[in-house]
């Protein structure tokens, strides 16, 4: 059954008045469940998030609800959740059970459909098995292909936030070969200077005492 309350109610009307946004996107479900729609979860997961609202079309600048009965938008949010789960269509079910709700306005219904930003470890956040050409992002009110380059770009972001880079182990170093021992000792006499009573970490660069 559809959320018809106030707040919901309310909620939707503040999003129809608002109109397409970058973080709002209006698509029609006369034809059925609409293809595009996942471009614009993939676009608003990699952006800053965003609320997809199914069921509403824009003419000319203009929003028209579709008409959808309350099976039809049923069966759309069922929809939904079997593709969001499926890895095959997506590669990250992002929203919670809260980020779906139906909604009734005047005598349609109508699907909101939160997607949350999805955090630099897990993106891209990409359509099918293959992120390369099916990997999209937000920009103004569209929802635009990423290239390979931006592609690359969050694959890097993503093994930097889940393996830092100055929490490496670096295989093959070597103390003497590899440090150069005068900017050590610049290093070292900046820190004194700006943190006189700042103890040194232990094992930390700081901590070397070269002589």
């Amino acid at each position: 059954m559809a959320e018809n309350t106030t707040d919901i109610y309310s909620r939707v009307k503040a999003l129809i008045d608002e109109g397409e946004t970058s973080e709002i996107e209006f698509k029609s479900a006369n034809g059925g469940f609409p293809g595009s729609f996942w471009e614009s979860y993939s676009a608003f997961a990699n952006t800053n998030g965003g609320t997809i609202v199914l069921g509403v079309a824009e003419k000319n600048g203009r929003l028209f609800f579709d008409g959808l009965t309350e099976e039809t938008a049923t069966q759309y949010k069922k929809n939904f959740w079997d593709c969001a789960h499926n890895r095959g269509k997506i590669n990250a079910c992002l929203p919670r059970e809260s980020d779906v709700k139906m909604a009734q306005i005047d005598n349609s219904y109508i699907l909101i459909c939160y997607i949350p930003r999805a955090s630099y470890e897990i993106r891209p956040v990409y359509i099918g098995s293959n992120p390369f050409g099916n990997t999209y992002r937000r920009n103004h009110e569209g929802d635009y292909r990423c290239t390979d380059a931006e592609v690359r770009r969050m694959f890097a972001d993503a093994e930097h936030d889940r393996h830092p880079q100055d929490g490496r182990i670096l295989v093959g170093f070597d103390f003497d070969r590899d440090i150069d021992i005068e900017s050590l000792h610049q290093y070292r006499q900046t820190l004194a200077s700006l943190q006189p009573s700042h103890p040194p970490t232990p094992g930390s660069v700081s901590a070397i005492w070269i002589s």
